[in-house]
Parts: C-alpha cells; sequence; structure tokens
C-alpha cells in the first residue's frame, strides 16, 4: 500500500462533509460504525474501504498525510498500547473504551514485529553424518570398528550430525504469505515507513493448498518445533490463519468508538504528580426508613486527575475534556462545572482551607480559544474577571494537540510543559 492510498480524517467528521469519501462512509455503516441518528463520525483510528485506508485521527488534530505517516503511525501505536494496558476485555466492554479489532490487531503486530527481528522461518533440520560434524561418541564406540595403537583406541568412522537449514520449505512459504498480507494492510503505518519492498518475501512462492491444508501442515510442524522463537510463530500463523478462515474481504479496523475514554487516560498516565484521591473523598450514606445508614462508596466522587505540586501545598484538579471546544457553545455544560467545583471542595476538605486548590480543563487542539469559565449573576454585565461571583473560582482552559500526545503517551514521556502551566495559573 502506497501512501496515496492513506487518507486521514477526524473523529467527529459531519458525515456531510465532503471530504469524506461515501465509500468510506458506506463501509463505517457496513461495520456498524454510525447509527441512523447520527450526524458525526463517531470513531478513532483506521478502517480499509475500497480505495485503500481511512484514518481518523483525534478531533481538532493539525496532522496531514505529507507528514510522512507519522500521525497514523502513533495513533496504531496508542492504540495497541492502550489496548494492552487494560486490565481485561471485561472491563472495556463494561466500561464501553473497547478497542474494536484490538485482539486481531494485537496478533498482525506480533507477527510484524518478530518478522522485522528475525525474518522468515527457516527450518532446522539434524542429520546423521560420517566425519563431518559434531560427534556422537558413544553411537561411534557403538557402531565403529576400533584399531589399536599406543596411546589408545583409534576410531576412523565418526559418527556425527550436523544442522542444516530450508529457508524454502512450506512453513516458510506460508510465513511469507501471511506477512505479505499484514504488510499490505498494516505494514507502512504501523512501522513508520514510507515504501515497503521486501525482496524475500516477494521471491518466495505461495503455499500450496487452501487454508485448511495450511493450518493443517503447520500443525504438524508445531509438533517438530522445539525453539521459543518458532514454536511462538507457528502459533500465530495458525491464529491468523483460522480467524481468516472463512473470510473472503479482509476488512481492516482497529480503533474506538469513544476517545475521550483514551483522551482522559493519556493525560492522567502524561501529566506530572499525579496524586490519588478517589479513595479518599467523601462518599454517599444513605438513611433507611428503620433510621440505620448504609455507606455506598461505590457511588462515590471519582474524578479524572488530581495533580499535587512538588511543594505539597498545591493542587490541580483536572479534567480531561475531549470537546470541540472552539467557542463558549463547543464547550461543557453546567453539569460538567459543577462537577469540578464540589471536586474542589472535596480536595479542599482532604487537603484543609490552607491548601491552594485549582480547576482545569484540558481539551484537544492547537489553537486555544478559551481561557477560563467564571460563574456569573443573570442579566450583569461582565467586563472582567471581578465582575463574577467569587463563591465559585474559575475553572482554567487549556489545549494540548493530540498528535503530540499520541507521540509522548507511545514513548512513555510526560506533559512537562503542560504540567508547568497548570501550575502556574
Amino acid at each position: 500500500m502506497q501512501w496515496h492510498n492513506i487518507l486521514y480524517l477526524s473523529d467527529r467528521i459531519f458525515l456531510t462533509d465532503k471530504s469524506l469519501p461515501s465509500a468510506v462512509l458506506d463501509e463505517l455503516r457496513n461495520q456498524g460504525l454510525i447509527a441512523p441518528d447520527m450526524l458525526r463520525v463517531h470513531f478513532c483510528g483506521i478502517v480499509s474501504y475500497a480505495d485503500g485506508l481511512a484514518v481518523f485521527l483525534p478531533r481538532n488534530h493539525n496532522a496531514s498525510i505529507e507528514d510522512g505517516g507519522t500521525s497514523g503511525h502513533v495513533l496504531l501505536q496508542a492504540l495497541m498500547k492502550y489496548y494492552q494496558d487494560k486490565d481485561s476485555g471485561v472491563y472495556a466492554q463494561e466500561n464501553g473504551d473497547d478497542v474494536i479489532g484490538g485482539r486481531a490487531f494485537s496478533l498482525a503486530t506480533s507477527l510484524l514485529d518478530d518478522y522485522r527481528d528475525n525474518g522468515l522461518y527457516v527450518r532446522r533440520m539434524k542429520e546423521q553424518t560420517l566425519n563431518s560434524g559434531k560427534v556422537n561418541w558413544s553411537r561411534s564406540i557403538s557402531h565403529s570398528t576400533s584399531y589399536p595403537s599406543a596411546k589408545g583406541s583409534i576410531y576412523l568412522d565418526l559418527i556425527t550430525s550436523r544442522s542444516r537449514y530450508i529457508a524454502n520449505c512450506e512453513t516458510a512459504k506460508i510465513h511469507a504469505y501471511v506477512m505479505k498480507e499484514l504488510f499490505f494492510d498494516y505494514g507502512m503505518l504501523w512501522l513508520g515507513m514510507e515504501t515497503y519492498f521486501d525482496e524475500p518475501l516477494e521471491l518466495m512462492p505461495k503455499p500450496k493448498g487452501d487454508i485448511d491444508m495450511n493450518i493443517a501442515y503447520l500443525q504438524r510442524e508445531l509438533q517438530l518445533s522445539y525453539s521459543e522463537r518458532d514454536i511462538f510463530l507457528i502459533k500465530g500463523l495458525i491464529k491468523y490463519l483460522c480467524t481468516k478462515k472463512g473470510i473472503t474481504i479482509n476488512n481492516v479496523l482497529i480503533g474506538v468508538r469513544k476517545f475521550h475514554n483514551l483522551w482522559e487516560s493519556m493525560l492522567d498516565e502524561c501529566l506530572i504528580g499525579k496524586y490519588s484521591v478517589n479513595r479518599k473523598l467523601p462518599v454517599p450514606v444513605y438513611q433507611i426508613v428503620d433510621d440505620s445508614y448504609t455507606t455506598v462508596a461505590q457511588k462515590g466522587q471519582r474524578t479524572d486527575t488530581v495533580l499535587k505540586h512538588a511543594n505539597g501545598s498545591r493542587f490541580a484538579v483536572i479534567d480531561a475534556k475531549y470537546y470541540e471546544a472552539s467557542s463558549p457553545t463547543t464547550a461543557p455544560g453546567w453539569p460538567d462545572l459543577v462537577k469540578q467545583f464540589f471536586y474542589q471542595d472535596a480536595v479542599r476538605i482532604l487537603e484543609g482551607e490552607d491548601a491552594h486548590i485549582t480547576n482545569h480543563f484540558i481539551f484537544p487542539g492547537t489553537k486555544p480559544a478559551l481561557k477560563s469559565v467564571h460563574i456569573a449573576k443573570r442579566g450583569v454585565a461582565i467586563e472582567s474577571a471581578t465582575d463574577c461571583l467569587t463563591d465559585y473560582q474559575p475553572i482554567h482552559c487549556h489545549y494540548q494537540d493530540p498528535i503530540d500526545l499520541l507521540k509522548i503517551y507511545v514513548k512513555g514521556l510526560k506533559l512537562n510543559k503542560l504540567t508547568e502551566t497548570i501550575f502556574k495559573t
């Protein structure tokens, strides 16, 4: 696949947007990613369509395919990291933030990485030889004639063995066939390469028979294998072919419907000074009709992220908001504001009145539009922050380039600049 077959689009793009090809729209509908009442695409990831691959990047991104494909590359890596970091598939499904196609993609990337590190499968065979290779002394003594000498018995015919490597065996052909498919589907984006040509794969002939025959051959080969790499590879090839069995068209699909979960997870991991407070926050207590009281801890307050400054007296309550936030009308509403005010008060109860606690929203984007949120009485002309109610502290707004965040998250780095800005407000 070439770069001209890869199309960059955006999560939350309108279905009527002219940059969204009808073929991509049809594929999204076929995959069940567009409901009849939807006006926008709610998907961040990669989907194949008639003309190539469509890459849906996070909203408010500023990337293009001319960047060398790095944005699609880091998106794939971030999705894989997020999938592998999940506690379990059940957890993901219950929370509605599962990675679609995560299991199949995990298998594909493990095979791609294995090929990059080790190359095509080579069968290692041990053959018995005579006077050539490693000597088998027990067999030589029991099966060969010895000749006496002044220094002891001499064996002229030594039974030996040596390893022989076969590079064009049927397993190697199956391996090459699978890798060519994977490189076409994922290779360039997963490896971050503009072009890819692998001569050994292209020169390797196709395997014999159909998928069932290939699976049967690999299962027999698995019984004869003993190296850790060979066992891992053959098992992976069997899983891939079993998954493909009965499918006539290979549809690439990897991504998430609700990117805000990944947005929150990445910011939570990359901001500096994370302070775990959820288990310390106040919880609701219900009075029963018999005048007893029941605490419901699982329904307690849960913040996105709370940061604690190194000096120990400054705290920041963070809400990672995957909103457009290009204007006040596309920013969070009253329910989101109320939660932040309550979280701020809850942290103050824990840390005391002397603690300096600030509130913050973090939106995706490269062009900041909002600076802060304030609360004021109705009908009052607002010319400065002093005209707003002092009972409600401001919620500061920050913007983080989503592509930069993907890169930082994948590399295991930290958001130093953003953290510093947060604590300066």
